[in-house]
């Protein structure tokens, strides 16, 4: 509706008018009312809508356009919710920052999140009870990419050679310390460096570093594009040690990356890791969480296809390997969808 504005005659505009203070009163009462229900209103819209921070990882991984996606569906879902998305150091500082308050949500490895729930490995003496997982997701097994010319075949070849393991706040850092122990190795059996998890395909291709660990679901634009542009190799992770380490704690497996995944693959790897999953804590209401999970359950075709991660998951991935116990807003909302 269009208001159209009317101004006084030029036989009435000075005709003298009386304006009694209870007059004057009235008006001022209207307009005080009028400010205060416009401050309600706003104060209402604000209170409706909630603002949560999911934690990620580096802008050349899985997590970030993962929990983009997560991000943009759950905000196209009008349920009170708007989630933003913040890149991170990876999964430890993930579980850290949500046990500070500093993240509302975020992606952890499966590992970590049993750590830090249980208070072993990195975690160790600190359990993290309040920690809850929202939803499993992808398989993320562990890339070992290595200069074709270093002649690595193994894990164990990385000894001498100068290796990344991951930055100190990363679950790649986490899940190598892991798998150097089940080999009965160490840090000292080569030269470790600790980059970020970007940096490290640079520094391969530079020829600075020989090798680096990346742990990430299969097709990760990072190991795409270094195995597409650099003479690299693919390295196999499939030993009786990490088949040990499995059999041991059962938030690892292996996976299979198909032939023709990466550059210089034409065969199937096999390879050793963990799943990704979405956690929070206790502090995440039931209903938040509920509507956080339903709103990725009613969009799922748009989730699968953020990423080629996603493309495979089924409804058994959102609900296994969990690493610490379902939130209760999402076990509802995985009931009432029938998988849990």
């Amino acid at each position: 509706m269009v208001s159209v504005l009317t101004y006084p005659s030029q036989a009435t505009c000075c005709r003298p008018r009386a304006t009694s203070p209870l007059h004057k009163g009235d008006t001022m009462k209207r307009l005080i009312a009028i400010i205060a229900s416009t401050a309600v209103a706003f104060l209402g819209v604000a209170h409706a809508q909630q603002f949560l921070t999911i934690g990620t990882g580096g802008v050349v991984g899985v997590y970030f356009p993962v929990g983009g996606a997560t991000a943009r569906i759950v905000n196209e879902a009008n349920v009170g919710l708007r989630l933003t998305v913040e890149s991170t150091g990876g999964s430890v500082f993930n579980v850290r920052a949500i046990q500070a308050g500093q993240l509302d949500l975020a992606l952890a490895q499966s590992d970590v999140t049993y750590q830090a729930y249980n208070g072993t490995g990195t975690f160790d003496g600190e359990a993290f009870e309040g920690l809850r997982t929202i939803m499993g997701l992808h398989a993320e097994p562990m890339h070992l990419i290595c200069q074709s010319s270093a002649n690595v075949e193994g894990f164990r070849d990385i000894a001498g050679k100068r290796v990344s393991i991951g930055n100190p706040g990363s679950g790649i850092y986490n899940t190598v310390l892991a798998m150097l122990d089940a080999f009965d190795m160490s840090e000292a059996d080569f030269s470790a460096e600790y980059l970020v998890a970007a940096e490290q395909p640079d520094f391969l291709r530079d020829g600075r570093i020989d090798c680096f660990f990346y742990t990430v679901g299969i097709g990760g634009g990072a190991i795409r594009d270094i195995t597409a542009t650099a003479d690299v190799d693919v390295v196999p992770l499939d030993d009786p040690e990490l088949q040990a380490l499995i059999d041991e704690f059962p938030y690892y497996a292996f996976a299979t990356v198909p032939g023709g995944t990466y550059g210089n693959q034409p065969d199937d790897v096999t390879l050793f890791g963990v799943k990704a999953l979405f956690v929070a804590s206790t502090d995440l209401s039931e209903e938040n969480a509920y509507n956080i999970v339903k709103a990725v359950l009613d969009n799922l075709d748009g989730f699968q296809a953020t990423h080629p991660a996603l493309a495979t998951l089924t409804n058994e991935d959102f609900v296994s390997g969990l690493g610490a116990p379902l939130h209760p807003g999402a076990q509802r909302a995985f009931e009432e969808a029938g998988l849990f």
